[in-house]
């Protein structure tokens, strides 16, 4: 099992290739999502835990649900 710390960090890996594979800028998916995009950067880095409803505001900006957000890349 992962500790905390790795998921975290493959969470945010997750995060910046589905961004990149929709050709979004940092900025762009902090427009659709309302979060601030320092916040994003951290998260893609895996710098720090994230709210339940980062996860959500970042799936909407993405254009998905939370669920398909979260599920391993495969």
């Amino acid at each position: 099992m992962d500790r905390p710390e790795d998921a975290l960090h493959k969470f945010g890996r997750q995060l910046t290739d589905l961004r990149e594979q929709q050709k979004l800028t940092i900025a762009e998916l902090a427009a659709r999502s309302g979060l601030d995009p320092q916040h994003i950067i951290q998260i893609e880095a895996g710098r720090i835990d994230f709210l339940v409803t980062d996860i959500y505001a970042l799936a909407q900006g993405l254009g998905m649900t939370p669920g398909q957000l979260l599920e391993p890349p495969g």
